[in-house]
Parts: C-alpha cells; structure tokens; sequence
C-alpha cells in the first residue's frame, strides 16, 4: 500500500514543481479535509501542527491551481475554496444555514451536456452545478 506523504510526493513531481514540506503538507490538508476548503481553513488545519505561514498556504494554492492540481471553487458567499482537481466529477449541496458542502458524487446532467453540445455545437469543457438549501439537520431546526 501506498504511504499517503509517498502519494502527496509523486502529485508534486507529476506537475513538475520542487516537493517542499510546505507544499506536501498543504496538499495532504486538502486530501485529508476531503472537501472544499478555503486557505484559511488550510492554514487553521496546519497551524496547530505544523510551521506553514498563511502567504505561503496562499501562495502554494494559487501555484496548485495553474498546474491543475486543485480546482478553485467560487460558491455565492464569495469566498474562494479549493478541492483536489483528482476528485471525480462532482457537483454540491450548499446549505444556507451551517454552510455544510455536501458532493453530489454522480453528475445530474451528463446527458444534458451531450445533447447541448450536439444541439448548439458547442464543445463544452467543464460544468459546475450547486443546490442551495438546507441539510437535514438545519431543515429539522428550522421546522421547530
């Protein structure tokens, strides 16, 4: 079995980039929280742990995102989140209340993507799709 700081490594060498600690931790934070995160949270993750500066998280997710190796997510609230651009195809559930981001893990609208680029002749080459609302636990609360 592959160690998770071995796989951390290779992502880094595949895009070419010199596989700093900083670097390695700051992505295995992004494997680890498993879902979008903004620098922030990034930097709060590893700053109880770890000496990773708050430019440098910064810096290191901007550097990630030009070489594809983390997808940048810009939800309404405004704030810039990012995820591993190695997750599968996903969209998310967003709730308006707690601000739970929940992945939908097959996507709602591949057959609709088809038939619009066969109607409009258009290539498409990404889609995001996101549902505001509220999670079970918030629905609940708000019912009471």
């Amino acid at each position: 079995m592959v160690d998770k700081m071995d796989r951390v490594s290779e992502m880094l060498r595949s895009i070419g980039e010199k596989c700093t600690e900083q670097r390695k931790l700051i992505l295995q934070a992004l494997l680890d929280l498993a879902r979008p995160v903004s620098a922030d949270e990034v930097y709060e993750y590893l700053s109880s742990t770890n000496r990773v500066g708050r430019t440098t998280v910064y810096r290191t997710l901007e550097l990630f995102e030009r070489k594809k190796l983390v997808r940048r997510i810009a939800f309404r609230d405004g704030i810039i989140r990012y995820e591993s651009a190695h997750l599968e195809h996903h969209h998310h559930l967003i709730c308006l209340c707690c601000g739970e981001i929940i992945p939908i893990e097959n996507c709602p609208i591949a057959s609709l993507e088809d038939s619009i680029s066969k109607d409009f002749g258009f290539q498409i080459t990404e889609h995001y799709l996101e549902f505001y609302g509220y999670c079970k636990r918030c629905k609940e609360d708000r019912e009471r």
